[in-house]
């Protein structure tokens, strides 16, 4: 769901926090990418595209042209791919039941479909432990990569200190980078109190306080400084029965994430021949279609340096062999 208003908050009360650019402008960098966002796109945006055993290729095909063209202009995506989603976040969600136990399993079919093409593209992914978005934001804290690629704005209060939105194959389309330590300065708060305030417009753990809008709700925290000195300042018949805003807080400063080593990063050359024959010998993905972005991905991008320490703006590309233990994030600090 992302945060409830948090976009026009932003350009708002902090536009400085924002701009925008071309896809260039990561070039030779590290992103994480929340690979369900991508998803999602296209297969909103996308004509379904069955291929002769009836299977829906649409998906494939989509992030395989948003990848090599990532790959083209030297930006080093990093895919991380959603876990399971805390019990509170499913309060708010659809009732669960046969429809969508068969939607997780034709996900999960697609999901092994992209991780076989990403790993013949010598790209690397993670699963995630919980949301994709608090891995991407805690591999960004830790120098592992430059920024998250999502469009839920969820990635700001998990701390990812840098957001990037509308990253298409499209390279003349400008994409929007969202600073966190920006826009915490234009917003005179801190990241606790962003997290707060982000509670308060409504996330995906917790109900929202009626008659609080997106103004108030700053105005609010600004004066009070976080949401019990808010609480002590409101009727207690305004306030939901079911508030657990501390354990949303708990979740959002503390997420369940996966531990990545640099060690383990690595970026490959693509096996063009293995490529070609799932793509297109075993999906029926069209063959020249995959030869030329091949081509291009080999003659157009900087040359694949092996044997150097990763780091979220170098150059040298790698491969994640398995996934890593997971741990509790404790970046919690006030800044």
């Amino acid at each position: 769901m992302g945060i409830r208003g948090l976009t026009d908050l932003i350009r708002e009360s902090a536009p400085g926090g924002i701009s925008s650019g071309p896809p260039s402008r990561y070039k030779g960098k590290v992103l994480a990418i929340d690979v369900s966002i991508f998803i999602h796109q296209l297969e909103s945006a996308m004509p379904v595209l069955v291929n002769r055993r009836d299977e829906n290729i649409s998906v494939l095909k989509g992030l395989f042209n948003r990848t090599a063209s990532m790959l083209k202009i030297g930006i080093k995506p990093l895919f991380v791919f959603d876990g399971k989603p805390p019990p509170m976040k499913h309060r708010k969600g659809e009732p669960r039941g046969r429809r969508t136990a068969t939607v997780n399993a034709a996900a999960q079919n697609t999901w092994r479909d992209l991780q076989k093409m990403l790993t013949l593209l010598g790209v690397p992914f993670v699963q995630a432990p919980g949301e994709a978005e608090a891995t991407c934001a805690s591999l960004v804290a830790k120098g592992l990569a430059w920024g998250t690629v999502t469009e839920d704005l969820d990635a700001l209060p998990f701390g990812s200190t840098r957001m990037i939105r509308h990253l298409k194959a499209n390279q003349t389309e400008e994409v929007q980078e969202y600073d966190l330590p920006k826009i915490l300065a234009e917003l005179k708060m801190n990241r606790r109190q962003f997290v707060d305030l982000c509670i308060l417009l409504g996330c995906d753990y917790c109900k929202t306080i009626a008659g609080i809008g997106r103004k108030k709700a700053l105005t609010m925290i600004q004066k009070h400084g976080n949401i019990e000195g808010i609480l002590r300042a409101l009727p207690q018949e305004r306030v939901p029965k079911d508030f657990p805003f501390q354990d949303a807080r708990r979740l959002l400063l503390e997420p369940e994430v996966i531990t990545v080593s640099a060690e383990n990063l690595r970026w490959n050359p693509p096996d063009e021949e293995k490529l070609i024959q799932f793509l297109c010998k075993e999906k029926f993905l069209k063959e020249s279609d995959i030869g030329n972005k091949l081509r291009k991905i080999r003659s157009e991008s900087p040359p694949l340096a092996k044997k150097r320490k990763v780091s979220a703006d170098s150059s040298s590309q790698t491969q994640i062999k398995d996934f890593f233990p997971v741990a509790k994030s404790r970046r919690t600090d006030k800044n």
